[in-house]
């Protein structure tokens, strides 16, 4: 199973808080692309970062980037 590792494209506010250009997470999936399975990123950052793209609209590949790891 490939594993993609998650970057944020620029900084950008979240909720009140600055996040900065290259936070990442990894996840892993069957897809060729992550983004096929936006939820396991969405838990992934909630997980490791506390940080909530969801709500914001940022869940998406004009905000985040992806390379295989």
């Amino acid at each position: 199973m490939p594993v993609f590792e998650i970057k944020t494209k620029e900084r950008m506010n979240v909720n009140g808080e600055y996040v900065d250009k290259g936070l990442s997470v990894q996840v892993s999936t069957m897809q060729s692309n992550p983004f096929d399975e936006v939820d396991k990123i969405h838990k992934a950052f909630m997980r490791v970062h506390g940080i909530d793209f969801k709500t914001e609209g940022y869940l998406s590949m004009g905000y985040l980037e992806y390379k295989i790891i």
